[in-house]
This record gives C-alpha cells, structure tokens and sequence, in this order.
C-alpha cells in the first residue's frame, strides 16, 4: 500500500475508487458512516483499507 490516503466524500466516490481498482494500492478514507449495502456490494480480491468515518475499518491485508 501507499502512504497516500485517497478520501472519499460520497458514496459514489468511493464505488468509483474500488470499480477502478484504487482499493489494491491506497488505503481509502470515507467522510460518511459506513454502510454494509455498499461494502457487499464489490469484490475484494486482493489487499485493501477502507476506514469511515464512524470509526469502522474494513481491510484484508494478503
């Protein structure tokens, strides 16, 4: 992963982050809570960093 954080301020934001594959080389902060809709909706094959706002951290490090 990369030092930089990529921020995300919508939820259209950040599904545009993970659909170009962003997720795999920057951690990814989000300026909402999460929501597990969102979340389930994408595949997460390789190693990622999702942090919202709310405190909740979704990540896998392979």
């Amino acid at each position: 992963m990369e030092d930089k954080t990529l921020i995300a301020d919508t939820h259209g934001i950040l599904e545009a982050f993970i659909e170009n594959g962003l997720h795999r080389r920057y951690p990814i902060y989000c300026q909402f809570p999460h929501c597990d809709s969102l979340i389930e909706k994408h595949q997460y094959d390789e190693s990622y960093d999702i942090e919202f706002n709310d405190g909740y951290r979704h990540h896998n490090e392979k």
